[in-house]
């Protein structure tokens, strides 16, 4: 059981035969086509720097399953229906909950309203009309990767009672998404043993975050925090209760 970052919110996750991966929006220095073949991709929403664009590359590699909101696949049934058969996309909305392989993957509630700078960005560099709402967090294992998310008090009504030892929480404070205190909150409520922090780093030059893993090692350790923070540089695993490169 093991999780690798692969940088921005993208994970490849490792359990029970399976190899899923998370918004696998891939950039230099990782290499798309050198990945392991995965099984299973989550898409969190359709923002272009969350993997969506990468879909045909990843299924004409790998013949896999999406799983995505409803609205997301509804939108890749259309746009991809001469490459990916329709039974390898599966929507799944807030609550709902799918079983593939051993593994079950819940959906659970985010909020990822748009301001006008995100719309903005997402003109500029989107390329695609992919619904960016709803967004889809996953929770599978006692995994939890949120998605984009500002805090909302629906994420731990929808995680109460699940045992969660891992939650990939976004910090980097701008274009709606949680800053270091959302996500140190987040992960104190749901009572996650380990947080691994997610997109903060630039997409490109011109579009930077506010905040670093430093700040929320930093605020973890002020505040006498019972949550691991574990920043994972890319291409580094969380195995277990260790951290190894895998670079």
């Amino acid at each position: 059981m093991s999780l690798t970052y692969l940088g921005h919110s993208a994970f490849k996750f490792e359990l029970s035969g399976l190899r899923i991966y998370c918004d696998p929006y891939i950039q230099e220095p990782m290499d798309p086509k050198r990945l392991p073949v995965g099984n299973i991709v989550l898409l969190t929403h359709g923002h272009f720097d969350h993997g969506v664009l990468m879909s045909r590359f990843f299924y004409e590699n790998w013949k896999c399953q999406f799983v995505g909101p409803r609205k997301l696949i509804a939108w890749m049934t259309k746009k991809y229906k001469k490459i990916i058969p329709a039974d390898a996309l599966i929507p799944l909305n807030h609550g709902e909950s799918i079983k593939l392989g051993k593994i079950k993957i819940t959906a659970i509630p985010a909020h990822h309203p748009t301001n006008r700078l995100g719309k903005t960005i997402l003109s500029l560099y989107a390329r695609t009309s992919a619904p960016g709402n709803p967004v889809n967090g996953y929770y599978f294992e006692g995994y939890y990767q949120s998605g984009d998310t500002v805090y909302t008090q629906e994420i731990t009504k929808a995680l109460k009672g699940m045992d969660i030892h891992t939650a990939c929480l976004p910090i980097g404070g701008k274009y709606k998404i949680a800053n270091p205190q959302d996500a140190l909150k987040i992960a104190e409520e749901i009572k996650a043993k380990r947080l691994v922090p997610m997109h903060w780093q630039p997409l490109v030059e011109q579009v930077p975050f506010r905040y670093a893993p430093s700040h929320l090692v930093k605020l973890a350790k002020s505040t006498g925090s019972k949550v691991e923070v574990c920043p994972l540089a890319i291409g580094e695993v969380l195995n277990d209760m260790e951290v190894v490169s895998n670079r």
